[in-house]
């Protein structure tokens, strides 16, 4: 009874701290509380992120660039926070399987906090080499960060 009880105990510790580390609020208003390091996607844009001086942000967002579309980043760095060169990284081809040029991946774009201060983080999803004239963004994903 003992070592059930131990191992119930571990399940809801663990639940509750997995739990705790990114979780959205469930106002309306989208607003993320954050562990040391935290993953952004589609499924918060619009959100407003709170950071400490030091946290890291990973925004993931889905691409192919087989089509020729790539995230962008449109909003200049403020100086809140630095970031890293984006990485885009293919998805796992099924063991067996042939590799799949045209499958596509996911773009990742990184931050640390660095000082106390605001940064709206803007991404569209276009073909890099066409201008505004030309053609739309097919999608625009947006973050409000708040360094403490």
């Amino acid at each position: 009874m003992k070592k059930i009880f131990s191992a119930v105990f571990v399940v809801v510790l663990t639940s509750s701290v997995l739990a705790g580390c990114a979780t959205r609020s469930a106002d309306t208003d989208k607003t993320l509380s954050l562990s040391y390091s935290t993953i952004a996607t589609e499924a918060l844009n619009g959100a407003n992120i709170p950071m400490e001086v030091g946290q890291q942000l990973d925004v993931r967002l889905r691409s192919n660039h087989a089509t020729g579309h790539q995230w962008v980043q449109t909003e200049p760095m403020r100086g809140a926070l630095r970031d890293a060169s984006p990485r885009y990284e293919v998805l796992p081809t099924p063991e067996g399987a042939e590799p799949n040029p045209s499958a596509g991946g996911t773009e990742i774009f990184s931050f640390t906090a660095a000082r106390p201060g605001t940064q709206v983080l803007v991404f569209e999803y276009r073909r890099s080499w066409e201008t505004d004239e030309q053609q739309e963004a097919i999608k625009t994903i947006s973050y409000q960060i708040t360094v403490n």
